[in-house]
């Protein structure tokens, strides 16, 4: 399928949370609001929604994932999640503890069950919000994570895929992308900047736009077999994540002037995992 066939079949958004508009055209696969608390994730209408706390109610809003087929949505074990018959979205949330592998352990294997139970077999891209983040919490956490994919029959692309950010409260928030068809491509580069690529489309994270540029290239992507190239022209989503209100102002300024203006971008106040960034952005591009 051509990439602007897979953009049409799944696509992201960012949307006020005051404000979340039907699309009669596209059904809904999961919304995450980010707002000033998290809660457990529910059925809305429907889908999964997740709400993060990791924002305040003027800088609040929704990250809406759409799909041009329909949906059927469901719960299992407290993951909520909805499927179109070629991705399959997932939320969960595991309260505050101290036992976070055990705990992470046994949320991911409901979330994996339900993913194999359904026929989505490959899961391409993983947020982690994680309250309090240190790298001690985080190596109990992706302990757990990875035990539970060690058990479940799935693939997953690991670590580049995922996106781990803290959050002020709410304990560990997730959610998931998985995919029926496809192969999906870990695409590194030694910047940091990190990826999978599936259907036509980069799913990344980068420490920097510079970094993301040079991802996304056709010379790099071609470096791990993959003939397709990119620009920040193609940005279609970004969430931008910045220690300091000053790093916030400057990822603005850089994103008005590099990005498309159709390209839907948001930003937010957050712990990142490594120390030396003091931004990181990630998105879809495609």
């Amino acid at each position: 399928m051509t990439r602007q066939l897979r953009a049409r079949a799944l696509s992201s958004k960012f949307e006020p949370l005051t404000a979340v508009p039907d699309d009669p055209a596209r059904s809904r696969l999961g919304v995450v609001r980010f707002a000033g608390t998290s809660f457990n994730p529910v059925l809305r209408a429907g889908y999964p929604e997740l709400t993060v706390f990791l924002a305040d109610d003027e800088s609040g809003f929704a990250e809406i994932w759409t799909s041009s087929r329909g949906v059927e949505s469901g719960e299992h074990k407290a993951i909520t999640y909805a499927h179109d018959g070629e991705y399959l979205f997932c939320a969960g949330r595991i309260p505050p503890c101290d036992e976070h592998t055990y705990a992470a352990r046994l949320a991911f294997r409901a979330a994996l069950e339900i993913a194999g139970k359904l026929g989505y077999h490959h899961v391409f891209r993983m947020w982690n919000y994680l309250q309090d983040l240190n790298p001690r919490m985080y190596r109990e956490f992706l302990l757990g994570q990875a035990e539970a994919f060690a058990k479940r029959p799935v693939t997953w692309s690991g670590l580049p895929a995922a996106a781990v950010v803290g959050s002020p409260g709410g304990g560990i928030v997730f959610h998931l992308l998985a995919c029926r068809t496809g192969t999906p491509v870990t695409i590194i580069t030694p910047n940091g900047a990190r990826g999978v690529y599936l259907h036509g489309r980069l799913f990344f994270t980068a420490p920097s736009l510079d970094d993301a540029e040079e991802l996304m290239s056709a010379a790099n992507l071609a470096r791990w077999g993959v003939d397709d190239g990119f620009g920040l022209h193609d940005i279609t989503s970004l969430k931008v994540y910045a220690r300091q209100p000053g790093d916030l102002s400057l990822a603005r300024f850089e994103c008005d002037t590099r990005l498309d203006r159709e390209a839907s971008v948001a930003f937010l106040l957050a712990t990142l995992l490594q120390e030396d960034n003091v931004l990181e952005f990630e998105g879809v591009v495609g």
